[in-house]
């Protein structure tokens, strides 16, 4: 007994073994979708070559009413709540398992198995009918699929025979198990992971946010395997199947530029006013730019008066108004492949015009004496070189199907508490020029980052970018700056 269209449940991963194990399972008050895992070791398969030998060692079992589908991973990850281990894998593995057709599928029809990348996204609310609810839009960056026909089960049933025949001539191979429903359709998918063709650009990870999926600031990165089974008979109901599956970098990876350690270089980037003022204003971040979701974003804000100025520095010091906001950018953008345009079809009098040469050039070759008249007047070559001049028609630029700009974090502090000094030895002094050198005034601290923020993607038609936007307002002037940096 299955369960209903488009569920799974959870039973005993099937180990090729000779014997068949049957145990019980504790029946829940509610129907849903569960995996059934186990380590395939060598000792437990089988050792000819009929039998599909998954390249990963973990073993995902899901079921709908007609199908059954494997699916191969190197490791898996357990859900605290019961909806079973998923199936995890990096970005250079491969998608790899089986589906099972029932034997109660018609003879015919059509099995389509997919993989699919999603990314879903809160669009923003019709402000003139703000209790209209505005419902999760999925846009989909990744999708590779194949079809595979299935004929009658002539084929499968001639070449379970010659199998069966082939055995009993090899008693060297007797022992070899044979399952009983020899003639069981079994179709194999192996799907590559696309890579990478820019530098920054990587497959995004899988990522769920845990705020409310009304919220604005609610993402979801998700990956799925579909199958689908199509028989030819009308009267048989179609069965749908989708399994999830997990995007995650290699454990053993850790980015250098991403750590949480203390930088060990600084990058200086200067502030900018609409007109000339004699104060100059910077902000220092660690020079890579690049932070994990598990740390912070250090950074420094420094002022010096030009010329210097005391009087002038005091004053900045304790009445300018400083506020770093760490803004993010999402833009979606439809990659749908447009067809190249078609070049314009010439008017009768053009097409007249342009093909009679030729022609005449061909019977010029049978005939010399022949040769193609001249026009009496320009109107030909008038028309000609309008058609040379005409311009090139416009490459069709990909729509934005998404774009939101939000203001995630903002540091804002009155003043600068700070003034910069500089650690030597005790048994030297430090030089004037070195004294001189130093800020007016120093705004140092840091944005505190987490898990659920979501992290840069750049990735089939889904941008994720930050900025830090940086401003130093000194009375009606305002100096500013904004710099790229990444999340991971």
């Amino acid at each position: 007994m299955f369960p209903s269209k488009g569920q799974a449940s959870l039973s005993d991963a099937l180990v090729p073994t000779s014997v068949a194990i049957e145990k019980e399972h504790i029946r829940f008050p509610s129907m849903r979708r569960r995996a059934n895992t186990n380590l395939s070791s060598e000792s437990a398969r089988p050792n000819f070559k009929f039998a599909p030998a998954p390249i990963y060692s973990h073993v995902s079992t899901y079921r709908s009413t007609k199908l059954e589908l494997q699916l191969y991973s190197p490791s898996l990850k357990v859900h605290e709540d019961e909806r079973g281990p998923v199936a995890v894998f990096s970005d250079h593995d491969q998608v790899t398992g089986k589906v099972s057709l029932d034997s109660s599928c018609h003879h015919t029809g059509k099995l389509t198995i997919s993989i699919q990348g999603s990314f879903t996204y809160l669009p923003p609310g019709n402000m003139d009918e703000p209790s209209i609810l505005v419902e999760a839009q999925q846009y989909t960056f990744l999708s590779s699929m194949t079809t595979i026909s299935i004929s009658n089960g002539e084929t499968s049933t001639a070449r379970s025979a010659f199998r069966d025949a082939f055995v009993r001539r090899r008693p060297s191979i007797t022992s070899i198990n044979i399952p009983a429903n020899s003639s069981e359709r079994v179709h194999s998918f192996s799907f590559s992971l696309p890579e990478s063709t820019r530098r920054g650009e990587e497959m995004p990870a899988t990522f769920s946010s845990a705020k409310d999926p009304s919220s604005p600031d609610y993402f979801e990165v998700t990956y799925k395997v579909i199958a689908d089974w199509e028989p030819n008979d009308p009267t048989e109901i179609p069965s749908h199947l989708e399994v999830p599956f997990l995007i995650q970098p290699d454990a053993d990876f850790q980015c250098a530029d991403a750590s949480a350690t203390t930088p060990e270089s600084w990058l200086e980037m200067p502030l900018k006013s609409d007109r000339p003022i004699p104060v100059r204003c910077a902000i220092t971040l660690p020079t890579e730019l690049t932070f994990s979701r598990t740390s912070s974003i250090p950074y420094f804000v420094v002022f010096t008066t030009t010329p210097r100025s005391t009087e002038l520095a005091k004053e900045i010091a304790a009445d300018a108004t400083i506020s770093v906001s760490l803004i993010r950018q999402t833009i979606i953008t439809d990659k749908t492949t447009l067809p190249p345009t078609p070049p314009s079809t010439p008017s009768s009098d053009e097409s007249e015009t342009s093909f009679r040469p030729k022609i005449l050039r061909r019977v010029a070759k049978s005939q010399p004496r022949l040769r193609p008249r001249r026009p009496s007047d320009g109107s030909s070559s008038v028309a000609t070189s309008a058609t040379q001049e005409k311009p090139l028609p416009q490459i069709p630029v990909n729509p934005k199907i998404f774009s939101d700009t939000r203001t995630i974090q903002t540091d804002l502090c009155i003043g600068f508490p700070k003034r910069p000094r500089k650690l030597f030895d005790k048994e030297s002094h430090p030089s004037l020029e070195t004294i001189a050198a130093l800020p007016d005034g120093l705004h140092k601290t840091k944005i505190a980052l987490n898990k659920d923020i979501l992290p840069c993607i750049d990735w089939g038609g889904v941008s994720v970018k930050y900025y830090l936007d940086v401003s130093v307002l000194l009375g009606a002037d305002d100096l500013r700056a904004r710099i790229p940096i990444r999340i991971l």
